[in-house]
């Protein structure tokens, strides 16, 4: 059997044929012995370096010396049979560089140590290579966060540079955009925030000649060279911020290009850094092209909304107006907020004569009855009376229908000829019949669509022949604006369930990671995993009221409140305190309709202030239903807070439909309240003195 001291020679023989350092400790003497290759792997060389205890313990670093103590001591205590320890020691050089301590003791007949020993491994590499890893999945969840927010195009990618420039320790991150209209690249976003700095990239030739090569191309462009590059390196502002490497990246989806991603850095990108930024660059052009194709969505349903809130308009006011005149005049002023006109004119068409009913334009009636005449019944071989599709011009000067009729019109009235370059005539039919022509004339060419004859002609003949149309037109638009308004409520909905979906993804792949290299790292996403879910779920609740309002009748407005203010809560973490009484007496429509008044208030108050506490009151009184919203918190430092919330409006269209009492509360600084007194079936509200 060989003495301990034989053993110690041996593995002292041992280890010298490794790579790794030697300790060794006797507890009873307090004697370090610390190897040549221990202190190497620091840069020390063996004289430079005290045997001793202190001289290893004041090279540990002072985070890691507590937990470092902790285990060897545990060891000793006997609670492991040998122990293991990763922690940083300083280098001659004064940085930290990471150490793997694996080792034993010797014990005597007792169980009380007598000397300790252990090797050294450094695994500094490994550790660059976990924390890398680990930034990288940072700042993939960042850019995929930043790309399923409901957010501005221009912060959706200004969130994406920042990621780039922190995680990536790039210098700038820049992302230029295909500017539809000009067919040119232009600088949306830069984390450069010197204004001068930022406005020498957008107009330095070098950089815009690379990013329009990369779009032109739809190749990538990298370089780790940039001071010898033969475009970059010419530039003044590279060269004095000592840049070292380029990757400029296309933004594609299906060869259409959205623009370029571009990052400036002073340290070499690695391959594998590139391999990244390809990946990353693929996600942010679908990020970026599927938020242009919602804001083109978004704009179609805007103008949508703003032509159905006017036949809307138009329906309510024209049952009212006794004066047709001013009722069809007021008709061409609102159609000029939805299809822009340099002039209008209605015409009432009786035996292919004409009666102008309305215009709008500087001309007078018979000047104007004289350009029509030169235009219409001169250039179109039909009568008026016998039209039955628009006709559209876009351009008097070219169309070879009308060159003549329009040379007409310089001749009569040359100083307002300016005004005729498209036109565009709509014959309003009932039962086949023309019964009017509303004609609409542009200073600029190609103005009209079919879809501006469409909206035009379902607009004036709403007006003009309300008396026979207007029940059926009322019943039709309200159902429309219900159905668009649910649409719209239920595609926010599902968007907001897609992106926690995708959050739940991604942080499902973290915790996969994490519970490979380090379980205990994995609890973090999984709590962020679990909040989601929860997102999630409050969405589906919501989603399934605006696709199945029936649920208000065997639910009850009750419990779908609850659910809701449980998801304000848990959303926009404020205080709700619910004072919910019975279950009110109204119809389901009624219900719908006060739902949504309390969600387009709670998302007023949470969305447009800093809310600390929120109150809201639903109670059945003998003649009403009242629900009440209070608000307290910073933001509200104005006298009339509500009337500068983009909301309001419409709040007041879901009261007008309950014939309901809308009335606020103010306390300026402190807070806010809105109250909506809902008249029982069969009662009524007096109005207000």
């Amino acid at each position: 059997m060989p003495s301990p001291d034989e053993s110690t020679e041996r593995l002292l023989l041992a280890v010298q044929e490794t790579n790794d350092g030697l300790w060794d400790w006797n507890l009873v003497t307090n004697e370090v012995y610390l190897s040549p290759r221990w202190k190497e792997m620091l840069g020390f060389t063996p004289a430079e370096i005290p045997n001793s205890f202190d001289g290893w313990r004041e090279r540990v670093h002072p985070e890691d010396l507590p937990a470092v103590l902790a285990t060897l001591q545990h060891h000793f205590d006997g609670h492991t049979p040998f122990y293991q320890v990763e922690y940083r020691l300083r280098h001659k050089d004064g940085s930290y560089r990471w150490f793997f301590s694996h080792g034993g003791s010797l014990r005597d007949a007792s169980g009380a140590p007598l000397r300790a020993f252990g090797w050294h491994t450094d695994i500094t590499e490994r550790k660059q290579a976990e924390a890398q890893r680990l930034r990288w999945m940072a700042l993939r969840a960042e850019v995929s966060q930043a790309l399923t927010e409901r957010s501005p195009l221009p912060t959706m990618v200004q969130r994406c540079c920042q990621a780039l420039e922190d995680r990536l320790q790039a210098e700038w991150a820049l992302i230029w955009l295909v500017d539809q209209a000009e067919n040119a690249l232009d600088l949306w976003v830069s984390s450069a925030h010197d204004p001068a700095l930022l406005e020498e990239q957008r107009r330095d030739p070098a950089v815009t000649f690379t990013l329009g090569r990369i779009a032109w191309q739809r190749q990538p462009y990298l370089t780790n060279d940039v001071p010898n590059d033969p475009y970059l390196g010419t530039t003044d502002w590279v060269r004095h911020e000592r840049l070292t490497a380029f990757a400029g990246y296309p933004l594609l989806v299906e060869e259409r290009v959205f623009g370029v991603m571009a990052l400036f850095s002073r340290e070499r990108f690695t391959t594998e850094t590139l391999e990244l930024l390809a990946l990353l660059a693929d996600a942010i052009a679908l990020g970026i092209g599927r938020k242009r194709a919602e804001e083109t969505l978004e704009e179609r349903v805007q103008q949508r909304t703003r032509e159905l809130e006017l036949l809307l308009e138009i329906s309510h006011a024209a049952p009212s107006t006794r004066n047709l005149p001013a009722l069809l005049n007021s008709l061409l002023e609102q159609l000029k907020t939805v299809v822009d006109y340099s002039g209008a004119a209605l015409y009432w068409v009786q035996d292919d004569q004409l009666t102008l009913l309305a215009q709008q334009q500087p001309l007078t009636a018979a000047q104007n009855n004289q350009i029509y005449q030169l235009v219409v019944q001169e250039a179109l071989s039909a009568a008026s009376s016998q039209l039955r599709e628009p006709v559209i011009v876009d351009d008097l000067r070219t169309d070879a229908r009308f060159i003549q009729a329009h040379l007409r019109v310089l001749e009569h009235a040359p100083a307002d000829a300016w005004q005729f370059r498209s036109w565009m005539l709509v014959p309003l039919l009932v039962q086949e019949q023309v019964l009017a022509v509303l004609t609409l004339n542009h200073s600029q060419p190609q103005a009209y669509t079919p879809q501006h004859a469409r909206f035009a002609f379902a607009l004036a003949t709403q007006a003009t022949f309300f008396a026979l149309e207007y029940p059926r037109l009322v019943t039709q638009a309200h159902t429309y604006a219900s159905f668009l308004e649910r649409i719209r409520l239920a595609r926010e909905l599902h968007e907001a369930v897609t992106g926690d979906l995708r959050n739940i993804r991604t942080y499902a792949q973290h915790i996969s990671e994490a519970l490979v290299s380090d379980p205990a790292a994995a609890m973090p996403p999984l709590r962020t995993m679990l909040l989601f879910a929860e997102f999630g779920l409050a969405d589906l609740h919501a989603l399934k009221v605006e696709l199945w309002p029936e649920l208000l009748e065997s639910e009850g407005l009750v419990a779908v409140l609850k659910r809701h203010l449980a998801a304000v809560r848990l959303r926009r973490h404020v205080p709700v305190d619910e004072q919910l009484g019975i279950e009110p007496g109204l119809p389901v429509k009624s219900k719908y309709v006060l739902y949504r008044i309390a969600q387009q208030v709670l998302y007023q108050v949470t969305s447009h202030t800093i809310a600390s506490a929120i109150t809201l009151r639903l109670e059945q009184e003998e003649r009403t239903v009242v629900l009440a919203v209070r608000a307290e918190g910073m933001g509200f430092d104005v006298n009339d807070w509500w009337y500068g919330q983009p909301g309001l409006q419409t709040i007041r269209k879901y009261a007008e439909q309950l014939d309901a009492q809308l009335s606020f509360g103010r306390d300026p600084g402190h807070g806010t309240a809105l109250s909506v007194r809902v008249p029982l079936p069969g009662e009524s509200i007096p109005s207000a003195r």
